[in-house]
């Protein structure tokens, strides 16, 4: 070994050579010389020091670029109380994130204005990703024309982000109302124009714009009753205050087996696997009429894009996954999954179609909810 020389050896010792809290990468050294010279040890304590400095500054950038998602407990908002399919599919999904993200995903139903109480808390709260929206279409695509004192708008103010399931509405009615099929409800409802009542999970929404399609092409004039919730609208078929409803098939099933809602036919294109003997709406005489709903995730629009797409990419994990499929159709739900752009296009498609069936309908904004 030449004079004055020092050899940097990869040391054996398996310990951190710097503080962990650092984030630092160890760089365990022994230094060899032959000479006790003070300045041939400053020298390679200067080489090792510039080393670890070099490895810090190269931490700290990457931490900088890379932050850590989530740190700290992410709430999935919804406008629905407990019970209806969105509450259902929220669970699911939470549950999910939950375990992947090892992190608490907490349930916030907040209630009113046909779901727009909840899409404005998200529009306002921090565009971190740790406070999303969960919503059905209606409260995204259709619900904000008829409310027109809306200080936001959900498709310019929030973030498309994916989706995640979606479920068929089944058209039910109270055991009491002695309806039991299509033909008995256009029955009554042309000896008593106007009187029939139907329930709905607020104005504007799926069910509500369901029921008025339904009223065009029957000719018919029913009565419409709104609720702050598929849940309530529900109870009411059930107490027999009200003689009609569209419900999921998820949260009304349980129901039609105990006698207590009568399933009239199901919204989706082909029968129910749950329900086969319930023919479709198609089949009862409303050529190409379909009830469905379709359920997204959305966040506060300054939301970065590569965050949007770091839990986009979460949410497919989820939803591609056995353990939530299951869960989905145990539950009588669909799973349905999109990327963030593709769920905005959908959004922009349904917008343009929705305004002109809202015109060709008649109807007109009204802030009742």
């Amino acid at each position: 070994m030449h004079k004055g020389s020092c050899v940097f050896k990869r040391s054996t010792h398996r310990g951190p050579a710097l503080d962990a809290r650092a984030g630092a990468t160890s760089i365990p050294c022994t230094l060899v010389w032959p000479h006790r010279s003070a300045r041939v040890a400053l020298r390679c304590v200067s080489l090792a020091m510039s080393a670890v400095l070099g490895t810090l500054l190269s931490n700290a950038s990457v931490a900088q670029s890379v932050p850590r998602f989530p740190d700290h407990p992410v709430r999935l908002v919804l406008g629905y109380p407990p019970g209806g399919g969105v509450d259902i599919t929220t669970r699911l999904l939470a549950k999910g994130l939950s375990e992947l993200w090892g992190q608490n995903v907490l349930v916030e139903n907040k209630t009113g204005a046909s779901a727009q109480i909840a899409a404005e808390a998200v529009v306002k709260a921090s565009p971190d990703g740790h406070t999303l929206l969960v919503s059905d279409d209606g409260a995204i695509v259709s619900v904000p024309f008829f409310q027109e004192r809306l200080t936001f708008s959900p498709v310019r103010d929030l973030a498309p982000v994916g989706l995640v399931g979606g479920f068929t509405y089944v058209m039910v009615a109270s055991s009491e109302s002695g309806i039991r099929s299509v033909t008995d409800l256009l029955n009554q409802a042309r000896t008593r124009p106007g009187t029939l009542e139907y329930s709905t999970n607020g104005i504007g929404g799926v069910h509500h714009l369901s029921w008025e399609r339904f009223q065009r092409q029957a000719g018919i004039r029913l009565n419409h009753i709104p609720y702050k919730g598929a849940a309530a609208a529900l109870q009411d078929v059930m107490a027999g205050r009200v003689a009609l409803s569209f419900g999921a098939l998820s949260s009304a099933l349980p129901f039609m087996r105990d006698g207590r809602l009568v399933p009239i036919a199901i919204g989706s294109a082909e029968r129910s696997p749950h329900m086969p003997e319930v023919p479709t709406i198609d089949e009862a005489g409303f050529k190409g009429m379909e009830v469905v709903t379709w359920i997204g995730v959305f966040a506060p629009r300054a939301t970065p894009a590569a965050l949007v797409e770091r839990i986009s990419a979460d949410l497919a994990r989820i939803t591609r996954g056995r353990v939530y499929g299951e869960a989905m159709y145990a539950q009588r739900n669909e799973v349905r999954t999109s990327t963030a752009v593709e769920l905005a296009e959908r959004i922009r498609i349904e917008v343009e179609r929705t305004g002109a069936q809202v015109k060709s309908l008649g109807l007109q904004a009204a802030d009742k909810s």
